[in-house]
C-alpha cells in the first residue's frame, strides 16, 4: 500500500505520460484541444477525472471547455467555483494539492461525494498579465501522494493550457470585434471598400455597392480606379505610391455611377500592416457628398455672378480677367470699376485674395465686394478708397484671425498712367515686349483687417505704353504644384506672358491657365487662382455706355 500511494501520481513512467498527452494535443487547437488535453490527462495520470475550464469573473463561474469523467467526454456547462476545490485555485492563483480526504474539506459538495472523491490537483490557467482566466484539474477515488516532479509535468500543461486559451479568447474578441465592425459598416450610410496592396478591392458594403451601380460580386477584384472620374483617376493612379505610404489620406474626389452619373464624395483612407508593420492594404470609407455640394453649388453660382461676366471695352486697353475657385466657392476675387460720373472717368481693376478657403472666406470677399462698389460710385482718391475699406473690415474681423490682400490699379490709358495701392498683396507685373523687361510695381501696405488705423498709399507710374501688359494675379498660380510637390513658380508664369505678348489679353490668360493645368496634372488645386491681363493699345475704340 505505501509503495502505492508513493508512486508519482501514480504513473509508472513519468516520461510516457508527458509524452502520451504531447503526442494528443500537437495537431489540434481550440476546443479540440483542450478535449484532448483532458482525456490524455485523466487516461495519463489515471485518474477518475479531468477538466479544462474558463474562468467568469463577474459570475463567479466556471465554463467548462471540456470534461473528462469515467471514460466520457462533456462541455460547455457552468460550476459555482463557490464551496469547490477549485475556488482555492481562483482564490490563491497557484496550484492546489488535495492528497486525501477531501470530503472532509469540502462536505457539502455533492459532486465530490457522489463519486466518493479523495484527492484534487489543480492549477490556474493565467494571462499575460498574471490574472487568472481559468483552471485545469484532475480529480480521483483514491489518495494523490505529493511529487514534485508529477507537480511540475502539471504545471507545463497548464501553461500549455493558458497559452491555448488565451488565443482562444482572443480570437473570440477579434471575432466579436469584426462582427461588430461589419454591422456597423454594413448598417452604414457611407460606402466603405477594403483594398490590398495592388490596389484591388478586397471587401466592400452594400452603401458603396449603391452609390456606383454595381453588385457586390461585381466589384471585388476591381481597382477602384474603375470608378473614379477622369481628373480624380489621374489623381489616384499619380499618387497611389503616397496612399500606400501614408497612414491616413483625407481628401476630395469625384466617382461615377453605372449610369455616368458623377457623384463628388469625400474619402477618408487608412493603411492597413501585418505583424511585421508591412502595409497591406487600406481601409476607405466614402462620403457621398452630393448634397453638400449641392448647397456649396448654389453659392457658388451666386458668387460667380458678382463677378464680371464680360470684359468690359476701355479705349486704349485691352483686358482679360478670370478665377478658378479650389472649392466651390473661393476667396479670391477681382473686379471692374469704371465711375463715369466722376470728374475723370476712373477705370480700376482689384484683385483680392481672402485668407483661407470656403464659406468663411467667401463671405469676406463679398462684404469687401460690396462695399469697394459703393464707396467707387463716390469717386475719390485710391489710396483713401483703400483705407476706408481697410477700416470697414477691421472692424468686423480683427477678432477672427482673417485678412485679405488686395491690389487696387486705376488706368488712365490717354495719360498712358495707372496709380496704384497695394495692401498685402504680390506686386503687380509690368511686362514691355520691346527691351523684353519685367517691373514690379511695389509700394508700402499691410494686408486689409490686421490694424485699423494703417494708412495706404497710392504710388504712380508714368511708363505705361502700347504693348506693355499689366499682369495682376494671386499667389494659387505660382505656388500651383505638380504631383511630385514641384511648385510651378514665378518664372514659369512670367515665359508664358512673355510668349504671348503679341497676342490678346485673353489669349495670354487661356495660355496661362492652360499651362497650369499641364503641369499640376494629377494633382490636387490647393488654392484659389485669379489672374487678370490688361494689355495697353492704341486710341481709338469707341467709349461705351459700362459702368459698375
Amino acid at each position: 500500500m505505501e509503495d502505492y500511494l508513493t508512486t508519482a501520481v501514480r504513473v509508472e513512467d513519468e516520461n510516457a505520460a508527458l509524452r502520451a498527452i504531447l503526442e494528443g494535443t500537437a495537431t489540434v487547437t481550440g476546443e479540440r484541444f483542450f478535449d484532448a488535453l483532458v482525456t490524455n490527462l485523466a487516461k495519463s495520470l489515471n485518474t477518475h477525472s479531468a477538466w479544462a475550464t474558463e474562468y467568469l469573473e463577474a459570475s463567479q463561474q466556471l465554463r467548462v471547455l471540456a470534461f473528462w469523467a469515467d471514460g466520457r467526454l462533456t462541455k460547455d456547462f457552468l460550476i459555482d467555483i463557490a464551496g469547490t476545490p477549485c475556488e482555492a485555485v481562483i482564490r490563491r492563483s497557484e496550484l492546489v494539492h488535495y492528497p486525501d480526504q477531501i470530503i472532509r474539506l469540502y462536505p457539502d459538495n455533492p459532486g465530490l461525494t457522489a463519486i466518493q472523491a479523495s484527492s484534487y490537483l489543480g492549477a490556474p490557467l493565467l494571462d499575460q498579465a498574471g490574472r487568472v482566466i481559468g483552471n485545469l484539474a484532475v480529480l480521483d477515488t483514491r489518495p494523490m501522494a505529493a511529487d514534485p516532479r508529477a507537480k511540475a509535468v502539471f504545471q507545463v500543461f497548464a501553461a500549455r493550457g493558458s497559452a491555448e486559451l488565451q488565443r482562444m479568447l482572443a480570437e473570440r474578441a477579434l471575432r466579436k470585434s469584426e462582427e461588430k465592425f461589419r454591422r456597423i459598416v454594413e448598417t452604414s450610410m457611407d460606402g466603405f471598400f477594403l483594398m490590398d496592396s495592388r490596389f484591388a478591392i478586397t471587401d466592400v458594403n452594400q452603401a458603396f455597392c449603391r452609390m456606383v451601380g454595381y453588385a457586390r460580386e461585381d466589384i471585388i477584384g476591381h481597382s477602384p480606379l474603375r470608378y473614379a472620374e477622369g481628373d480624380y483617376g489621374a489623381y489616384l493612379m499619380a499618387h497611389k505610391d503616397e496612399f500606400f505610404a501614408q497612414e491616413l489620406v483625407d481628401h476630395e474626389g469625384a466617382i461615377v455611377h453605372r449610369s455616368g452619373r458623377r457623384i463628388p464624395v469625400l474619402v477618408h483612407g487608412m493603411s492597413l500592416r501585418d505583424g511585421n508593420s508591412r502595409i497591406i492594404g487600406n481601409m476607405v470609407f466614402v462620403i457621398d457628398l452630393t448634397l453638400q455640394k449641392r448647397s456649396l453649388s448654389l453659392a457658388g453660382e451666386v458668387q460667380r455672378s458678382l463677378l464680371p461676366q464680360a470684359a468690359p471695352a476701355i479705349p486704349g486697353l485691352d483686358i482679360a480677367g478670370r478665377t478658378l475657385s479650389c472649392q466651390e466657392i473661393g476667396g479670391d476675387y477681382y473686379d471692374f470699376l469704371w465711375v463715369q460720373g466722376c470728374p475723370e472717368d476712373q477705370f480700376s481693376v482689384v484683385v483680392g485674395d481672402v485668407a483661407g478657403h470656403g464659406v468663411d472666406a467667401a463671405l469676406l470677399m463679398t462684404t469687401a465686394r460690396a462695399f469697394l462698389r459703393t464707396r467707387a460710385d463716390q469717386c475719390g482718391d485710391a489710396s483713401q478708397l483703400v483705407t476706408e475699406l481697410n477700416r470697414n473690415l477691421s472692424r468686423d474681423i480683427s477678432e477672427s484671425g482673417r485678412f485679405m490682400t488686395l491690389a487696387f490699379v486705376r488706368f488712365d490709358p490717354s495719360r498712358r498712367s495707372l496709380t496704384w495701392v497695394r495692401a498685402g498683396h504680390p506686386p503687380v507685373l509690368v511686362y514691355d515686349p520691346a527691351p523684353d523687361l519685367f517691373r514690379e510695381l511695389n509700394g508700402r501696405g499691410i494686408p486689409l483687417g490686421v490694424e485699423e488705423s494703417f494708412t495706404y498709399e497710392s504710388y504712380v507710374d508714368c511708363e505705361i505704353g502700347p504693348g506693355q501688359l499689366v499682369v495682376i494675379g494671386t499667389d494659387g498660380i505660382w505656388e500651383s504644384v505638380d504631383r511630385n510637390g514641384n511648385a510651378y513658380g514665378m518664372e514659369r508664369f512670367r515665359s508664358v506672358v512673355r510668349n504671348g505678348a503679341r497676342s490678346t489679353a485673353q489669349d495670354i490668360l487661356e495660355a496661362v491657365y492652360a499651362d497650369i493645368k499641364a503641369f499640376t496634372l494629377g494633382a490636387r488645386q490647393s488654392d484659389d487662382i485669379t489672374l487678370v491681363v490688361a494689355k495697353l493699345k492704341e486710341e481709338g475704340t469707341p467709349v461705351p455706355d459700362w459702368a459698375i
